[in-house]
């Protein structure tokens, strides 16, 4: 998998991406008139100082979001689809990798977060009431349809993990599985994807009530035939 990923100029977790808009794209089929959304996570730490006060916990978390976004139709030549979208994929992750923006954002978005989460455990302690709800405003005509700005897929892409893991510090005790988890978020989908023991492991997580569990399925089983299909 590594070295056809390697002719065509992408990495594995780019080929993911791909994997998982041509697999959407089967799925749907002929709904394609919207592109399609994903997102990931991006380390951060490489981008920060380190600071003393933080550092005083294990317990912190130095990550940014970025979104991927693929046209949503399926050609007839599915394979050079397949790597031209990857290399899209490589080039949309690498300019929200090098954005003058990203600290800057991931900044205002932690706060946001922050804010939200100390004021739900106010209300969650009740020592704090909810916040008033504002009066709706009437609503202004509009001659545009909205556009959706909702991903249908998050990648949590972990890459080489047997780097992480020296297996010959283990002595007789081989390790030959690593289990993932999650926070699931609500109506949504989440793609782990890994390498560990020589092997190319993934898995999806989704939330029940925000989809159909044959249109899941239907859509697992062509993510499972992609990587079969482009990268076996």
């Amino acid at each position: 998998m590594l070295k056809r990923c390697k002719e065509h100029g992408v990495s594995i977790s780019a080929a993911l991406f791909a994997i998982c808009n041509i697999a959407w794209a089967r799925t749907a089929n002929g709904n394609w008139e919207l592109p399609m959304m994903m997102y990931s996570a991006l380390n951060m730490r490489p981008y920060l100082l380190a600071e003393k006060a933080l550092n005083q916990s294990y317990w912190f978390l130095a990550v940014g979001y970025f979104n991927v976004v693929l046209p949503s139709f399926l050609p007839a030549d599915a394979a050079k689809t397949f790597w031209l979208r990857a290399r899209a994929a490589k080039a949309q992750s690498t300019r929200a990798a090098k954005s003058p923006m990203l600290v800057p954002r991931a900044r205002e978005t932690a706060r946001e977060r922050g804010v939200r989460a100390r004021q739900w455990a106010r209300e969650d302690d009740g020592v704090a009431a909810p916040p008033a709800s504002k009066p709706a405003s009437a609503p202004t005509p509009s001659t545009a349809p909205k556009i959706p700005s909702t991903a249908l897929i998050g990648l949590s892409l972990l890459g080489n993990l047997d780097g992480m893991y020296k297996h010959a510090t283990f002595g007789s005790i081989k390790m030959h599985t690593l289990t993932t988890g999650s926070r699931q978020r609500a109506g949504g989908m989440l793609l782990f994807g890994y390498t560990f023991a020589g092997k190319l492991w993934v898995s999806l997580g989704y939330d029940e009530n925000g989809f159909e569990k044959e249109t899941v399925q239907a859509y697992w089983r062509r993510v499972l035939e992609g990587i079969e299909e482009f990268l076996g």
